[in-house]
């Protein structure tokens, strides 16, 4: 029975590695071959091609250093969550300050997205670690952008939940969505559903990395089965 559950134990380890290696290596290659491909061209071309297409060869490898900076940091940050190397510091904050913030980050990301905001009217004030909260609606934000629809429409929902005494933040694209029973399974780490194309490229981190940072924070983070695209509910006592 015991050397039954260690080879169950291995087979497991094994195939979880496997994923991680296969899904790792895949994007940040993916990325960095873009880089090293348009500036090869503009080395080679420069003296030939127009300025609209070095400024659009350059442009396409300051995207792509963009994103595999993400990829890195979400492997870093990963790591130092699992390891119990993030503290919480609460303060009191304003969450349109956080929110603002978060959409100024991700300013090169959303510029061909719609964003809709729907919001209580009033100034939200929370007591909690701002800089991680900011993590967490960044990885459902690019989330939303890589499979909402094309072009991506975003929609933001939050409000104070006076029964519950609680905070909610809902986040909806017009993408395709969590397949079916897989809600749970979205946040597990090097889960991915969509096809591992240029577009939809990513470590499967992200949103891993927001259940835990909810973990912390003494919050929650589900995927709503009721929605068309794929929609995400952040939820922190007040």
């Amino acid at each position: 029975m015991t050397e039954k559950f260690s080879d169950d134990f291995e087979k497991q380890r094994e195939t979880i590695h496997r994923n991680m290696l296969s899904s790792v290596s895949h994007d940040l290659k993916t990325p960095l071959a873009s880089i090293i491909g348009s500036l090869e061209i503009y080395e080679r071309l420069k003296d030939k091609l127009a300025s609209e297409k070095k400024e659009a060869l350059i442009a396409t490898a300051l995207q792509e250093a963009y994103r595999l900076d993400n990829f890195v940091t979400n492997i870093l940050e990963m790591a130092k969550l699992e390891n119990g190397m993030v503290k919480v510091q609460k303060s009191s904050c304003s969450f349109d300050m956080v929110l603002k913030d978060c959409l100024t980050k991700l300013g090169h990301r959303l510029k061909n997205s719609t964003v809709e905001i729907k919001s209580p009217g009033n100034d939200v004030v929370l007591m909690t670690d701002q800089a991680l909260l900011s993590r967490a609606i960044l990885q459902i934000l690019d989330n939303a952008v890589k499979y909402g629809g094309s072009p991506s429409v975003i929609h933001i929902e939050y409000e104070i939940d006076t029964e519950t005494k609680h905070f909610a933040l809902r986040i909806c694209d017009n993408g395709k969505g969590v397949p079916p029973n897989q809600y749970e399974a979205v946040f597990h780490k090097y889960t991915r559903f969509a096809k591992q194309d240029q577009q939809a490229a990513g470590t499967g981190l992200g949103l891993s990395i927001t259940k835990e940072i909810m973990r912390l924070l003494g919050g929650t983070v589900t995927s709503d089965p009721r929605s068309s695209g794929g929609c995400f509910s952040l939820r922190l006592p007040i």
